[in-house]
């Protein structure tokens, strides 16, 4: 019976080797670089579709609120958030306004302000839709929210980042 085995060890072994060693080789070792390799073409066929698929952002100025006068860039939106606050006891604190202008070419820019201001929730709210309301096509792009504690007084004050967007031809 020990020769049978023997006799059938060499073909597992031989099997084995043509077969089981060629899967391993591939799951331990090639399996990774394959699938990256596979990966790497679909990002860039879905690039190549995206670049296809683009629109030029000066064929569509008529569909854009275009408007000629700054509202960001000028500090005026930081008057009109003051303004139409309608908090009597939590007025609201604009603490930080940050604009910067983006070139689209074309005689379009792109202005956006991060403007952090400090209150209650609802001014904070009712300032957003003034803003979201008004008639200068200004657009809320992040509101985030955040809560800070002073440590002097123990009092705990409402935080909130808003980034505004707006598109001006000049």
């Amino acid at each position: 019976m020990n020769e049978n085995l023997s006799k059938y060890k060499g073909i597992v072994y031989l099997v084995a080797l043509l077969i089981v060693l060629p899967i391993m080789i591939y799951l331990f070792v090639f399996g990774k670089t394959v699938n990256t390799y596979n990966e790497y073409h679909r990002v860039l066929n879905e690039i190549e579709n995206l670049e296809t698929t683009m629109v030029d952002v000066t064929d569509k100025t008529s569909e854009l609120s275009i408007i000629s006068q700054d509202y960001i860039s000028n500090g005026l939106i930081v008057n009109y958030i003051k303004d139409n606050s309608q908090a009597n006891d939590n007025d609201i604190i604009i603490d930080k306004f940050i604009p910067s202008k983006i070139d689209l070419n074309n005689g379009l820019f792109v202005h956006i302000a991060q403007i952090t201001v400090y209150s209650d929730y609802i001014s904070i709210v009712k300032a957003i839709n003034k803003i979201e309301k008004m008639a200068v096509p200004c657009k809320i792009i992040s509101v985030h929210f955040q809560s800070e504690k002073n440590r002097q007084t123990g009092n705990i004050k409402l935080k909130a980042n808003i980034i505004i967007q707006q598109i001006l031809e000049q």
